[in-house]
């Protein structure tokens, strides 16, 4: 069975928001599922498919930040998607005020052990792994390191149950934006 991880978008919503930004070009890359390149690399055609793992903190994510004691012993394949499922996609609708306040967060110990991982995409079902004026520069980090964020993924919670799974992601390039559009999608069988 196969799963759309992507975050449908409210159009009402996202036109207020939009109408509030300087430049919307570049605010739509940051609507909804997307991946962040500030450093605006060429994503390579083989990150196309992947294998998935996820990440459970749901019980502790929006408690504390997510640190990297919380994920030991947690195998990572070659060339992986790691999905953080925090949960808050499903307590908070999109778009809203309370989606966006005081979201779960990655420490930044975390952050740079994750940069020697062999990683293609970090995803997470909130508005990124770190809040306010540190989110930028922690995507920056990652990207320079091959791995790319992807934000405001949903149903997450379909794949508790799988150990390994495969990822397709599809994302549209564009020279100037910072944020590109993306679907992804899951295999729901394991991966092999």
């Amino acid at each position: 069975m196969k799963y759309d991880l992507t975050t449908q978008v409210d159009q009402c919503l996202m036109e207020q928001w939009l109408s509030t930004q300087e430049n919307r070009h570049i605010a739509t890359g940051h609507v909804g599922t997307h991946l962040d390149t500030y450093e605006k690399s060429v994503i390579p055609l083989d990150y196309i498919t992947c294998p998935g793992i996820l990440w459970d903190v749901s019980d502790i994510s929006e408690d504390r930040e997510i640190s990297l004691s919380d994920i030991e012993n947690l195998p990572i394949p070659e060339h992986a998607f790691l999905f953080i499922y925090t949960g808050r996609s499903e307590k908070e609708k999109y778009g809203t005020a309370d989606y966006f306040r005081d979201h779960p967060q990655l420490s930044n110990e975390l952050i740079q052990w994750l940069t020697n991982q062999p990683l293609r995409f970090l995803g997470i079902d909130c508005s990124g792994i770190r809040r306010g004026k540190e989110h930028e520069p922690a995507d920056r980090l990652l990207e320079k390191n091959g791995i790319y964020v992807i934000e405001n993924l949903s149903g997450l919670n379909q794949l508790l149950d799988i150990d390994v799974f495969k990822v397709y992601t599809l994302w549209f390039d564009d020279p100037v934006a910072t944020g590109l559009q993306c679907k992804v999608v899951a295999d729901g069988r394991n991966y092999v």
